[in-house]
């Protein structure tokens, strides 16, 4: 389990870079959708209210299901410290509250989906 659980671990590490790597543009667009007026000077233009505002949208779901992974990936390395069996059914229970989540947030994201 020691090799699954570092391979875990690198998976992590490199999905949190990608997910701060589509956090920054995500919040810039945000403020961008709610202050045009700033960040259109801040980025010379480029960032537009109708640009923010498209951006945003777009991005809101893979940056919230980017940091579902990471976050549960983290949970199970937190459950087996505190004494959790690993195993099948620590495993498919944060598969299942990923998929639920993630079910949720494409609802949420995309409602006549």
């Amino acid at each position: 389990m020691e090799k699954n659980a570092s391979l875990l671990q690198r998976i992590n590490h490199t999905l949190a870079w990608v997910t701060v790597a589509l956090f920054i543009p995500f919040a810039l667009s945000g403020y961008g959708a709610t202050n045009p007026e700033v960040t259109m000077l801040l980025t010379g233009g480029v960032f537009t209210r109708a640009f923010s505002l498209y951006l945003h949208v777009r991005l809101a779901a893979p940056v919230l299901i980017l940091l579902m992974i990471h976050i549960l990936i983290g949970g199970r390395t937190a459950l087996t410290r505190l004494g959790v069996r690993e195993g099948r059914i620590l495993d498919l229970s944060m598969i299942l509250i990923g998929l639920v989540v993630t079910a949720l947030i494409v609802w949420l994201q995309y409602p006549y989906f």
